[in-house]
Order: structure tokens, then C-alpha cells, then sequence
């Protein structure tokens, strides 16, 4: 019978429960953004990035990262029961026009089988996780165990943004989905991107811009928001958006509406042949978090005081830090 350190035990319980309670409190970019989530880490989408490669300007990224606080929270591993999407509007009607489905076996001898479909059924590309998979025609996928790539004083935010500069994220992991492919494969050049997992045939979650559904929507309508579609958001959530906004940037109601009419429906828009940053898709190195305090408080709030991940990104793909 194996034997085990019960003092270590104890004290990695005791400094999960630390980590694990402001987390579920206040939630970060849509890490444990709703209830329901958190029964399923692993289909629980942290993040979605959308970025042209710095490597090739022709392909675009997309990251998806899920099982936030990684080995401490969560597992490690994908689910092989649910599936990962890719969701990609190219004519501005806020519905999928393109999608890429990433599946997963279960775990065996420490990895998982990877595939990715296009909508029509064919093979965008296979492979084993933690192994860099090269995508016929351009392109790769990496999927694993990577460095949480969000970076965010989240008590501060918690203690009515008195911000103390403290990453939160710091020395924490994610397992992400990264799929460089062609900007081809899109279907357009001006697109709006959003993330979806799904199990049983049900959505389970869904994300495009980072906290729209933890900071704008009250708890009572988080669960409703990750079940429904981008097409529906702005009829169904903009009034609720609308007054957590103007309650947020000093009762500037305009304001307040011309913001909710540009973040709802939730899609991460990009523009392919851009390397502009947030708003202009995401790259993992933007302080979003600076960039929508700003907005939504109309200045009051400029930064959270954490300007950058607590290790440097990549360079090349996979472009997300190494795992800690």
C-alpha cells in the first residue's frame, strides 16, 4: 500500500482552500464565471485568444484555455466525454459560419489523442497531446499543460479596486488548446471569434471578449448567459449590461448603452490581417483588465497595477508560457 506525507497533504489542502475561495467569490476573466461550470473543470473556459501568428501574418491563433488553477483546483487533463469549440462569424451575424471541434480520449500512459474537425467533417489535424502536431496545408496545434496566461490583481478587485499590483495568477496553470491555421480556413478577414464546450449534446459554456459574463451579469443570470448564443445577447442581457455599466462609470447612462451595444453579442472580433491587439482580437501579452477598467469606469479606474504575466510568454508557437 502506498503511504502518504499527511502533513504535506494538509498543507497543500489548506493553501488550495486559500486560493480556491476568492476565486469562486469574485471569479476572474471567465474563470469559474457561473455556478454551473463548476462541476466540470475541464469543459470551464478561463480564456480565448485571437491573434495573427507574429510567425506567419497569413495564419491566425486560437487559444481556448480551460481547468483554471490547474493540479491545484483542477486536473490536468481534457475531457473526453465533452468537446471543444471553435466558433467563427464571418459575415456579422453574430451565428457561426465556421467551426473548428477538438476532441479528446481519455488519458492513457499520461496523454490524450487529439483531433480537430472542420464543420464538413475532414481532418484539420491528430495527434497526442503535449506534442507540437504540424497541420497539413500550414498551420499547428499544441494541446497540454501550460502557464495561466491571465494575469490580474484579483483580490484588489475584490477590496473595491484598491489594487496592490499582487498577480493572483502568478505560478498557476491552464490546460489550453492553441490551433495556428491559415487565415483561409476563416472565411473572411473581419471575423468575430468565440470559444463554446459542450458534453451530452448540451452547451456547457461559452466566452468571447474576457468578464463580460463575470463582471456585467448578476449571479442569478450567469448560468443563463453560458447557455445561450451571441446572436440572442444583446435582446436578452443588455439591459442588466447597461445598468452595471453606468453603476460603474458614475451613472453615464449614454455611455453605459453605446458600451453594451459594442460588447454584446459576446465575440471576440478580429481582424486577420492585423497585428493590432485588444480590442482587435486578443494576444495573450494585453492587459485587457487595464483596458476595460478604463472603459467601463469611464477612466475612474485605469489599472489594476499587474502590467504583465508573471513569466514571459513565447515568442514562437505555442506562444504561452511553459507549464510551472
Amino acid at each position: 500500500m502506498r503511504s502518504f506525507h499527511w502533513p504535506l497533504i494538509h498543507t497543500l489542502c489548506v493553501a488550495a482552500s486559500v486560493l480556491i475561495a476568492p476565486l469562486n467569490s469574485a471569479r476572474a476573466a471567465d474563470h469559474l464565471d457561473s455556478p454551473s461550470v463548476q462541476s466540470n473543470h475541464s469543459l470551464d473556459i478561463n480564456d480565448l485568444y485571437a491573434f495573427q501568428s507574429p510567425a506567419n501574418a497569413n495564419n491566425i491563433v486560437l487559444v481556448m484555455t480551460v481547468n483554471p488553477l490547474a493540479g491545484v483546483l483542477s486536473g490536468t487533463a481534457f475531457s473526453s466525454a465533452g468537446i471543444y469549440e471553435f466558433h467563427i462569424d464571418n459575415n456579422g451575424d453574430a451565428i457561426a459560419d465556421k467551426t473548428f471541434t477538438v476532441y479528446f480520449s481519455a488519458v492513457k500512459k499520461g496523454s490524450q489523442n487529439v483531433l480537430v474537425l472542420r464543420a464538413n467533417g475532414s481532418v484539420l489535424a491528430s495527434g497526442k497531446t503535449e506534442q507540437t502536431i504540424t497541420i497539413a496545408g500550414g498551420g499547428k496545434l499544441r494541446a497540454g499543460l501550460f502557464d495561466d496566461p491571465f494575469f490580474f490583481d484579483l483580490n484588489g478587485f475584490r477590496d473595491n479596486f484598491n489594487f496592490t499590483g499582487s498577480d493572483f495568477f502568478a505560478g498557476m496553470n491552464v490546460s489550453a488548446i492553441v490551433l495556428e491555421i491559415p487565415r483561409t480556413e476563416l472565411g473572411g478577414v473581419n471575423v468575430g471569434v468565440s470559444a463554446r464546450t459542450a458534453i451530452g449534446g448540451t452547451q456547457f459554456d461559452r466566452m468571447g471578449r474576457p468578464a463580460i459574463n463575470t463582471v456585467l451579469l448578476t449571479d442569478s443570470r450567469k448560468n443563463a448567459f453560458n447557455a445561450g448564443t451571441p446572436a440572442s445577447d444583446y435582446a436578452t442581457f443588455h439591459v442588466e449590461v447597461e445598468a452595471k455599466i453606468a453603476s460603474l462609470n458614475g451613472g453615464d447612462t449614454t455611455t453605459a448603452a453605446a458600451l453594451a451595444g459594442i460588447l454584446l453579442p459576446d465575440l471576440l472580433t478580429v481582424n486577420a490581417s492585423s497585428n493590432a491587439g485588444f480590442l482587435n482580437g486578443r494576444q495573450p501579452v494585453n492587459d485587457v483588465i487595464d483596458a476595460e477598467l478604463n472603459l467601463l469606469t469611464n477612466g475612474g479606474v485605469k489599472t489594476d497595477n499587474v502590467n504583465a504575466n508573471d513569466v514571459a510568454f513565447l515568442t514562437a508557437f505555442p506562444y504561452l508560457a511553459p507549464k510551472h
